[in-house]
């Protein structure tokens, strides 16, 4: 009998010793890695800023030449289907997305920017050749076959191909208040050949602009921006976009005058300005609007940490050692 009794409070001290090894390493296995994995971009260019499905993660860091970015994915979420590189002075790279990594896992992306020079000719080693689309709107999206390839920088896009691969059979370039140019694609450049596209856009014609006089005095509001493609509205109502600088307005001078304008696009802060003077007949009343880019915003780098044991159950297991040894000290 007295071993039994004895027994009890030594069985109890041997569970709380257990349960001290064993919470801490199912706390930790729950929380540690989660559904996160990462995406490691390398690029032959440093400081080139990468996004995925159009969304700005940051920009490549390295010593020497090139550099690296590494981008967290969480493998339960949608996948990223686009990777973009660019920077100033560089060939825009665009491509697909066809892997996923694992929980805990990475997958590397490679990107290869080429510098713009003066000329279209580029040599480069393997089995690549390039398209360079050209066009008289910068930042126009080009697509071969429905694939985003890039946006047109400096009057152009570079666009690699491998010559042992399946050919494009068309490109498109466009650009929201402008005329889609779409073309047949008829030659496929060799190994280390660049083969040149010509794209023109034009400005779609806006009904405040082309309408037919229907009967009054007109004017016309001049708006001028720094940033084309820019969506223009007056007291909320949308009159055009932004086409070389300006767009023009046409207004009927005995009509409810307009009390405000806006100017925004995407990536740039909105500019809202008061209209004081409405127009006379034949007259161009001129409007200026300043847009300012918006920082980008680097996505931040987040990391798993183990979760420490709960501070109710050590609280609870040191009561209940003092109790123990409270017990067995009254025996």
């Amino acid at each position: 009998m007295i071993v039994l009794k004895n027994s009890y409070p030594v069985g109890l001290v041997l569970i709380l010793v257990v349960l001290c090894f064993v919470l801490p390493v199912t706390a930790d296995t729950a929380t540690d890695g989660g559904d996160q994995g990462w995406y490691v971009i390398h690029c032959n260019v440093q400081l080139a800023k990468v996004y995925l499905d159009d969304k700005y993660v940051g920009e490549t860091q390295g010593v020497g030449q090139g550099g690296t970015l590494t981008v967290p994915a969480y493998t339960t979420g949608t996948p990223a289907k686009t990777l973009r590189v660019q920077k100033n002075g560089y060939s825009t790279f665009v491509d697909s997305i066809t892997a996923v990594p694992e929980q805990g896992g990475s997958v590397d992306l490679y990107a290869t920017l080429n510098q713009i020079s003066g000329t279209s000719t580029t040599s480069v080693g393997g089995d690549v050749g390039w398209y360079v689309v050209h066009c008289n709107i910068n930042g126009a999206t080009v697509l071969f076959d429905e694939s985003n390839r890039g946006e047109i920088t400096q009057g152009r896009v570079y666009v690699p191909v491998y010559s042992a691969g399946t050919p494009y059979q068309k490109f498109t370039v466009k650009k929201d208040g402008y005329t889609t140019f779409t073309e047949a694609i008829a030659h496929i450049p060799g190994k280390g050949e660049t083969i040149d596209l010509y794209a023109t856009l034009n400005p779609v014609a806006t009904t405040a602009t082309t309408q037919a006089i229907i009967g009054g005095d007109t004017g016309w509001y001049a708006v001028h921006c720094n940033v084309d493609g820019a969506t223009v509205s007056f007291d909320n109502e949308a009159k055009g976009q932004i086409a070389d600088g300006i767009l023009k307005v046409r207004v009927y001078v005995t009509g409810t005058p307009y009390k405000t304008f806006t100017v925004y696009k995407a990536g740039y802060a909105p500019y809202t300005g008061t209209i004081d003077t409405v127009p006379g007949k034949g007259e161009t009343v001129d409007l200026t609007a300043t847009l300012n880019a918006q920082p980008e915003t680097t996505i931040p780098v987040t990391t798993t940490q183990k979760s420490p044991l709960p501070v109710w159950i050590s609280g609870l297991a040191l009561v209940i050692c003092i109790a123990v040894v409270t017990v067995n000290s009254r025996k």
